[in-house]
């Protein structure tokens, strides 16, 4: 095998994540995840996990979070950039990305950028999960969600042509 073919092997190899478990937010917060706007997810629990995640986004999408879209000064700037035309129009109910989570910290222990702060809940008493290398699916996947971080139904996602 020549120098060049065996490096073309290396790199289809490394683009190849192992995924089993996946966590649901509500839009914009899935998107904001899946276009690297947002890197840290805030919420009331811990977690000892590190690997690869699914980002799914939930079929639930409330008024107060639709309007957040064309509200607050990071949020529509953030999703334009990310190709966004129509908040309204925000994918549900589907693994829209993969990141991998790289620690998670109390809230009152982390130091994050303004826009940071502004996509998520930094109150005392909660956690700050941290991900990195966030890779968008070309085609998202339909499928439902849950609470908490959970287990992807039918076995892990291993598609790594399609990011």
């Amino acid at each position: 095998m020549g120098r060049g073919s065996q490096s073309a092997v290396l790199s289809r190899v490394t683009d190849v994540i192992f995924v089993d478990r996946a966590i649901s937010m509500m839009q914009p917060w899935a998107m904001l995840m899946a276009i690297d706007a947002k890197r840290v997810e805030t919420r009331g629990w811990s977690t000892n996990f590190r690997g690869w995640v699914a980002i799914h986004a939930s079929k639930r999408f409330p008024g107060e979070c639709l309007r957040l879209c064309d509200g607050p000064a990071y949020f529509w700037p953030a999703l334009h950039r990310g190709g966004v035309a129509y908040p309204e129009n925000l994918p549900r109910g589907q693994i829209l990305a993969v990141t991998e989570i790289i620690g998670c910290r109390r809230t009152e222990h982390v130091q994050v950028t303004e826009q940071e702060r502004a996509f998520g809940n930094y109150t005392p008493g909660r956690y700050a999960i941290f991900t990195a290398g966030v890779r968008r699916l070309k085609h998202p996947i339909t499928i439902k969600g849950a609470l908490g971080l959970w287990r992807l139904r039918g076995g892990p996602l291993l598609e790594g042509h399609d990011f």
